[in-house]
């Protein structure tokens, strides 16, 4: 049986978000948008992609303001000389997430450095990423390819967004620009999903940063339904959203928001059909919100952390020790966000 705590204790989580380059800071932008007092936010950027982010957004503008040109080399002598500045925005952090799209200068060579500096601070480090579309390439994607493995070695866990499978999201249509901003959106739900977990509770804090920690390869998914079965539509949506297929999933993060048609039952309902999909055994921390202006749909937000493919299972079973048998109880931790957000007028719904 799946109950929501009606306990509101909240512990307080330092939570440093770092945009890199043109695409981490765009996201950073759409992320300012609804940030949580607890979360400081830093855009870093070889051109001018700061100039864009609002003033509860701390820049960082490295070398003359004419970008890298792409060389991910000149980057890395760029930053060289304000490594220390992003040291003490680190600080003493408890989790550091970095934003950025890999494939150009900026975002592939700066964010691997990042994530080593935020390593050593012995924060949890998490980088949230875009891989490019498989036209601008294959230099392009090689890069990005390359700077992946080094974020896959230099963090505790590196959520992937692939751009190509951004044609299979409705709202994005077929403009290029609207792909992008439903990508920064997607990367804006997966910090507010891992955030919203982190802050519920001491108990809650520490079952999410082990799930999280040494994770390695993850993935956001995302999307909205609304009318009978919300939950579960938008979940099935959020999975059929991406061309990856996963054979393991180490655990989850699910975020459920929704306006006044917001229940028990959808949320419940969106976690019986995500365990169907990713497998009954996998720990999953569901958290839900009510957002009044959403009136009747429901949003999800899915994270899932320490992805395998078919491919990857197949070889790890191959040279895996004797199989253990773990407990095949489920583990599923369910919270609310303790004060339901309004951000617009309540939606008005027709008479009769």
């Amino acid at each position: 049986m799946l109950k929501i705590s009606e306990s509101h204790s909240v512990t307080n989580v330092d939570v440093r978000v770092i945009g890199v380059g043109g695409a981490g800071c765009s996201s950073l932008n759409r992320l300012s948008e609804n940030a949580s007092d607890s979360m400081s936010m830093l855009g870093i950027d070889t051109g001018s992609a700061t100039q864009h982010l609002p003033g509860n957004v701390e820049t960082l503008n490295v070398g003359n303001g004419f970008g890298s040109g792409g060389n991910p080399d000149t980057a890395i002598e760029m930053f060289s000389v304000e490594e220390l500045s992003v040291s003490d925005f680190i600080g003493e952090a408890d989790v550091v997430i970095i934003l950025a799209g890999l494939g150009r200068g900026t975002g592939s060579a700066l964010s691997p450095r990042i994530a080593e500096l935020a390593r050593k601070s012995g924060a949890l480090t998490i980088a949230a990423v875009n891989m490019p579309f498989e036209f601008e390439g294959r230099f392009r994607n090689q890069a990005a390819d390359k700077a992946h493995g080094e974020l896959m070695r230099s963090t505790d866990a590196v959520i992937t967004m692939n751009n190509d499978d951004l044609s299979n999201l409705s709202s994005a249509g077929a403009s290029l620009n609207g792909a992008f901003q439903e990508a920064d959106r997607n990367v804006s739900n997966a910090v507010h999903a891992i955030t919203n977990a982190l802050e519920a509770s001491p108990v809650r804090n520490a079952a999410v940063q082990e799930s999280l920690s040494s994770a390695g390869e993850s993935v956001v998914l995302s999307a909205k339904a609304s009318g009978l079965h919300a939950g579960s539509t938008a979940v099935t949506m959020a999975l059929e959203s991406t061309s990856r297929e996963f054979a393991r999933v180490r655990s989850a993060v699910l975020h459920v928001e929704g306006g006044i048609g917001l229940s028990l039952g959808q949320v419940a309902e969106a976690v019986t059909e995500i365990r169907e999909r990713i497998g009954r055994r996998v720990e999953i921390h569901v958290s839900s919100e009510r957002r009044i202006e959403l009136g009747q749909d429901i949003n999800v937000t899915l994270v899932l952390a320490g992805i395998e493919s078919h491919a990857d299972h197949v070889e790890a079973i191959a040279s895996a020790s004797p199989a253990v048998i773990y407990n095949p109880i489920p583990s599923t931790s369910i919270f609310d966000t303790p004060k339901p957000q309004r951000t617009r007028g309540p939606v008005l719904l027709p008479a009769g």
